[in-house]
């Protein structure tokens, strides 16, 4: 550590110099722009807005490193997640048509992701969305908000019998998982930078941990809406469930519904009555499907239908389980000792 001392100046400002050596490591001339945050501890901390506008995180993925383009793929979308603004991949021979297809496709997946250039031997794709474009409980919201209409068509199907709205829940899952990417990749980027963490709405690292815990949360909310529809299609060309079911499952959708709604809410606005009363929901839904469960093994004779219904219900008493895992993510992001 390195003392300085805090001079007087004219006008009532105070001015204190900074080390040479760090000035010249960052190769700042006078004139430069420079941040200046406050911390909870009282502590101020310096950031170059020469830095924040020249750092790009680039990756280079070398095609032959990679015998299958499965995991190439899979690379690249963990690497966008992490924060890499630009990803190329380049080989020794030229790349053929179908694998630059495939990677190409990746942009349905990746928001923001475009071909930046393309040669014989090489592709790359740039970031065009910048790293402080969405506000993190703005994504959380809208990720919230395809995950209840997620469950609500899910179960709307079953009750009316719809395969065709079930088909369709399964497809509009993958626009909510393009969400999730994009909230971990903000949650990427806020955790290895203090000046993207406050423009994109986070206070410190512990806040930044509890983000990154409910956007999995949510993540598997909406897998598990997508499961249902995905059950409920194997029942195609069977015997319709009997209406004595139906209301149960109605009835078990209707708490969990309102649980993980609650549970966002309760995050969102930090409020930890309500956190508390989505936790108290989940004996009734254990206690509804331990009901339905027993239903089915008494009275549906078709093993198919039987392995069907059981399997919605597990879905739905998970989506409340998670629901109260949000609900605990509201807790400790709320409920954190003051320094």
């Amino acid at each position: 550590m390195e003392a300085r001392r805090l001079q007087h100046i004219k006008g009532g400002s105070f001015t204190l110099s900074l080390p040479k050596e760090w000035v010249e490591r960052r190769k700042l001339k006078r004139g430069e722009e420079i941040a200046v945050f406050e911390e909870e501890d009282g502590s101020l901390r310096l950031y170059p807005l020469k830095m924040e506008r020249e750092e790009t995180a680039e990756v280079v993925l070398a095609l032959e490193n990679f015998p299958e383009v499965r995991a190439l793929e899979y690379c690249i979308g963990t690497y966008y997640i992490q924060g890499s603004n630009k990803i190329s991949i380049t080989s020794k021979k030229m790349i053929s048509a179908d694998v630059k297809k495939r990677l190409k496709l990746l942009r349905m997946d990746l928001p923001g992701v475009e071909v930046a250039e393309e040669r014989s031997d090489a592709i790359s794709f740039h970031v065009i969305i910048g790293p402080a474009a969405f506000l993190l409980e703005s994504l959380i919201e809208k990720t919230s908000s395809f995950s209840l209409h997620l469950q609500e068509d899910a179960v709307k199907s079953i009750l009316e019998n719809d395969f065709q709205l079930a088909s369709e829940v399964i497809e509009r899952s993958k626009e909510a998982l393009r969400h999730y990417r994009m909230t971990i990749r903000q949650v990427a980027l806020a955790s290895s930078s203090k000046a993207i963490a406050r423009k994109v709405g986070v206070k410190n690292c512990r806040e930044c941990v509890t983000f990154a815990l409910i956007a999995r949360d949510l993540n598997r909310l909406v897998y598990h809406s997508s499961s249902i529809a995905m059950h409920f299609l194997t029942l195609k060309g069977r015997a319709k469930i009997n209406r004595e079911m139906l209301r149960t499952i109605e009835d078990i959708s209707g708490i969990v519904h309102e649980m993980q709604r609650d549970a966002v809410q309760a995050f969102l606005k930090k409020d930890i009555m309500l956190a508390i009363a989505v936790m108290g929901k989940m004996s009734d839904v254990r206690r509804k499907e331990k009901m339905l469960l027993t239903t089915i093994l008494k009275r549906v004779k078709d093993a198919d239908l039987a392995v069907a219904l059981s399997h919605i219900a597990r879905d739905l008493r998970r989506i409340a389980g998670y629901s109260v895992a949000i609900a605990d993510d509201a807790m400790n992001r709320t409920l954190a000792p003051t320094p």
